[in-house]
């Protein structure tokens, strides 16, 4: 049975603050929690409206449980304009992924992406392309807020997202030497966009893997991370083209497509 504590604390779960200290993001709507169901998350609290219950019974009757509040807490506890009627809980999960997964796997770096939008969408085509891992720097969106989990259409669960300190992170990529001789192993490429790089479309991909980093719209990739790329790309524009920059979560899309099947 829920309690008024118990819709207090889903309630706050609406700030980053209170998902970090409880552990625990919220995800509404039929499609994300069917496909948080379908994940290996742990879900805490289903809770829906009697008026979603009679439109959707047939999902009803394949929910594990659920608790049924009133439209008004229906209202308090969403995060959305117009509730969908269902909302869940779920517990956030703790991702450790190794600078040495990019010798054998592409991995995205999201420095200052704080649009949780982008950050979705971005989430959203990395899956599509069969990208699993994420790292995105301490000042990106929180990829547990509702807007982001939304804008994912369900990616969030199969794709592992890890906030770090970036810079840090991409040094120890190419930190490791050879035990026999000691000197530097070849190094894994860390893809930055730049206006110098090379044009992303007849760059030659010899290896599916390294860090692909997408910058924020309004900086770029900062100062302090550009000394690290080791493979500037560019995406060209076209013929009398005007527009000063792309969208991150499209330059991220073109980006990521172009290198996952490039030559």
């Amino acid at each position: 049975m829920i309690t008024k504590n118990d819709i207090k604390v889903i309630q706050s779960l609406k700030q980053t603050k209170f998902r970090k200290e409880n552990k625990m993001f919220l995800v509404e709507g039929n499609k994300l929690i069917d496909e948080l169901l379908s994940s290996d998350f742990k879900t805490e609290n289903i809770l829906v409206t009697e008026t979603w219950i009679e439109k959707f019974t047939e999902m009803a009757n394949r929910l594990p449980h659920y608790d049924i509040i009133s439209q008004k807490q229906m209202e308090q506890v969403s995060s959305m304009v117009t509730p969908p009627g269902i909302i869940a809980t779920a517990h956030t999960p703790s991702y450790k992924i190794n600078p040495e997964d990019t010798k054998n796997e592409f991995i995205i770096a999201l420095d200052g992406i704080n649009d949780p939008g982008n950050l979705g969408t971005i989430i959203r085509t990395a899956d599509w392309f069969g990208i699993n891992k994420i790292v995105c720097s301490t000042d990106c969106a929180d990829a547990w807020q509702t807007k982001t989990i939304q804008s994912t259409m369900g990616s969030i669960f199969r794709i592992k997202v890890m906030e770090t300190d970036l810079r840090e992170f991409l040094i120890n990529i190419n930190k490791s030497t050879d035990a026999a001789c000691h000197v530097p192993t070849r190094k894994t490429p860390i893809y930055g966009a730049l206006m110098e790089g090379e044009n992303i479309f007849t760059k030659k991909i010899e290896k599916k893997n390294g860090v692909i980093i997408i910058g924020s719209e309004s900086h770029g990739i900062r100062k302090d991370i550009l000394p690290l790329v080791t493979s500037p790309i560019h995406i060209p524009r076209g013929n009398g083209s005007k527009t000063e920059s792309l969208n991150a979560s499209v330059a991220a899309a073109i980006i990521i497509s172009a290198v996952s099947y490039g030559r």
